[in-house]
């Protein structure tokens, strides 16, 4: 995504992050899974075989709306 984004709610100017997701460790970047959640009592749910992909997030400057992709690494 290599053009500046524009919100489609108010047409203000989008900036680009990440949501953080809290670890037992510290923090790290939110990432999509394929697939319906599987419990798994030892890790919480399962996510070993699936695809994920990072989640990137496009926050508007002027109304706060979120937009956000699950996208390869690399890919802009």
């Amino acid at each position: 995504m290599t053009q500046a984004m524009r919100c489609m709610k108010c047409g203000g100017p989008m900036e680009e992050g990440f949501v953080r997701d809290l670890t037992h460790g510290g923090t790290a970047q939110a990432a999509w899974v394929g697939g319906k959640p599987q419990r798994s009592f030892w890790v919480g749910i399962v996510t070993r075989g699936r695809d994920q992909f990072p989640v990137v997030s496009y926050r508007c400057e002027g109304c706060g709306y979120l937009e956000s992709y699950a996208r390869v690494e690399g890919d802009e």
